[in-house]
């Protein structure tokens, strides 16, 4: 077995030992780092990864951990970018979810940049992302700073880096700034007499203005008024979404709303649900108590940041959660009926694909999906006559597009834009996924459905009719540790070169490495197309330390699923 050498960690231990002496709890971390070997090595045998994203880990004490020290020194090298983008001067403004510590990094964040010379003004409490992504526009700011690890579990924490457009920052962007991030040590913290400077509440107010228009947009075609009588059950699960949601659903009419009680209030403990994240049943325990005792119709959730958003009721008498696919479906479905088309009544009938008639493309509408998400999507899209443009997996590619359209004169032809891990946008004047104005649509949809006698389930049923039945599963291996990202890669060299006739005995009709595709599609990622619409998408994660895996087809794809589970246990034995 290969010898390890751990002078270099021992040597960077003893380092931050003797710089952060003024603190009597970081003292005693570091010490129980000196009896836990493993977590010893991964806290200080790399930097933490500065990935498309920004920053995001395990909190702790350490250069791959999430503290202070690294948050200082991701600002300081940000702070100088800026610097040589806007030598006249440049502002930022700064966000941070209810995890714990993102008040703390927030705070820290402000303080350097205002220490560097740059404007910068932190939103006064927890702030979605969309806001922030809204702000940034609004306010024309250079650049934005969003403390969060969206909807890990608690331990995590991260730092989302945005660009002047409203999106997260894309391909040299992240290459430069850590440029100029490994030229400032982490020790060289901001004074703590800087005062902050904060932003001023009307861009929340302007935030749900836009919002409310972005809906009346949506349903502006029905000519009659539906009872809005759906009994909701809303969870923020202890993230920024409660004022938010709960506010847009009492504008928009709604009356019947209950709000979880045990995840109402910010707390990054988690306490009832601790995995966060709407994509997930576990999430929707306290919510389906809840529904029970009211005897609601639906469950819907946000995430912490609140960029996703997620669905749960009872299908059948049964527990269910629409997957992030299902959920795009029924909204690009109502949309297109609503806004495009003849209503929801007719929309078994022959559609007029008006759009795609039109010789010089001026008109053209247009939606958005990353390339592991559904196709059936596409196929709704054709009906209507809307172009569907696809990214690379990461919303940031998506609001990159948007920015592109905005440019070109388009941007009003914008429909709707999805990635399968119920991210959803169909405001023009924002840049990211909104989990706010998801979650008022979403209700809205479902009055609707419930005013004409259907259930969600239902018509998702009567879509499956029309387009063809469409089974989906996103399904995450995680490996963690300094073995992790060797692990990921042996599996990906796997897939790339060892499977080629077959994948759990069905014919692989075509193998796509998008390494080989164009810039704008390149990426660590492998498609295979099977027999019987079957596909199969892998790849590593861009923020966390596992693989996923995006199993689609009209038949049962359990085979496929199968197949992929034995190969990963092989590495995961060796």
């Amino acid at each position: 077995m290969e010898t390890i050498d751990i002078t270099p960690i021992l040597n960077e231990y003893t380092r931050w030992k003797n710089n952060t002496s003024g603190s009597y709890n970081e003292q005693i971390l570091l010490d129980n780092l000196m009896i836990n070997d493993s977590e010893l090595y991964d806290s200080f045998y790399k930097e933490i990864n500065f990935g498309t994203s920004g920053l995001r880990g395990i909190m702790g004490l350490g250069p791959n951990r999430m503290n202070k020290y690294v948050v200082t020194r991701a600002t300081r090298g940000i702070s100088e970018y800026l610097k040589r983008l806007y030598p006249e001067g440049a502002n930022v403004i700064i966000s941070y979810d209810t995890r714990n510590h993102s008040p703390e990094f927030a705070k820290i964040t402000a303080q350097v940049f205002l220490d560097m010379g740059i404007d910068a003004y932190i939103f006064k409490e927890p702030t979605p992302v969309p806001v922030l992504s809204y702000a940034i526009r609004k306010t024309d700011a250079n650049l934005g700073i969003m403390i969060t690890a969206s909807h890990n579990p608690k331990i995590y924490n991260g730092y989302k880096v945005y660009n002047s457009e409203g999106h997260q920052i894309v391909g040299s962007q992240a290459t430069d700034i850590m440029h100029e991030i490994r030229k400032w040590d982490y020790f060289d913290l901001p004074n703590k007499n800087i005062k902050l400077k904060y932003i001023s509440g009307n861009i929340s107010d302007d935030f749900i203005k836009s919002t409310m228009t972005s809906c009346d947009n949506i349903l502006e075609n029905l000519n009659q008024e539906y009872d809005k009588s759906l009994k909701i059950i809303y969870t923020p699960l202890n993230g920024t979404g409660r004022n938010y949601v709960m506010n847009g659903l009492k504008l928009r009419g709604f009356t019947d709303v209950n709000i979880v009680k045990s995840q109402e209030m910010h707390d990054g403990n988690f306490p009832t649900c601790p995995v966060p994240n709407p994509e997930k049943i576990a999430a929707y325990n306290e919510a389906f108590y809840t529904l029970d005792n009211e005897e609601a119709d639906i469950i819907i959730a946000t995430d912490p940041d609140c960029d996703r958003v997620g669905v749960a009721m009872y299908f059948d008498g049964v527990k269910r959660i629409l997957t992030g696919n299902q959920i795009a479906i029924l909204l690009f479905d109502f949309i297109c009926n609503i806004k495009y088309g003849k209503g929801i009544e007719h929309s078994s009938d022959s559609i007029d694909k008006t759009n795609s008639n039109n010789p010089n493309n001026e008109s053209q509408k247009f939606a958005v999906r990353s390339i592991v998400s559904t196709a059936l999507f596409d196929k709704i899209a054709e009906e209507h006559g809307i172009d569907v443009l696809k990214t690379l997996t990461g919303f940031k590619y998506i609001g990159q597009i948007m920015s592109k359209m905005e440019k070109l004169g388009q941007i009003d032809n914008f429909v709707l834009a999805f990635e399968e891990s119920n991210g959803y946008l169909f405001n023009t004047e924002l840049r990211d996924k909104d989990g706010v104005g998801s979650a008022l649509i979403i209700a809205e949809m479902a009055a609707y459905y419930k005013s004409i006698g259907l259930t969600l389930s239902e018509r998702l049923d009567q879509i499956y009719n029309l387009y063809g039945q469409y089974h989906d599963k996103t399904k995450s291996y995680v490996f963690k540790g300094v073995e992790g990202s060797d692990i990921i890669e042996g599996i990906m060299s796997y897939f790339r070169f060892n499977i080629k006739g077959f994948l759990g005995g069905i014919e692989v009709l075509e193998k796509i490495d998008y390494l080989d595709q164009e810039d704008s599609l390149c990426d660590n990622i492998i498609e295979f197309k099977l027999r019987d619409h079957g596909i199969l998408i892998i790849r590593p994660s861009g923020t966390e330390p596992k693989l996923k895996a995006y199993f689609f087809g009209n038949k049962d794809t359990r085979k496929i699923e199968s197949e992929v589970n034995a190969i990963i246990d092989k590495f995961n034995n060796k």
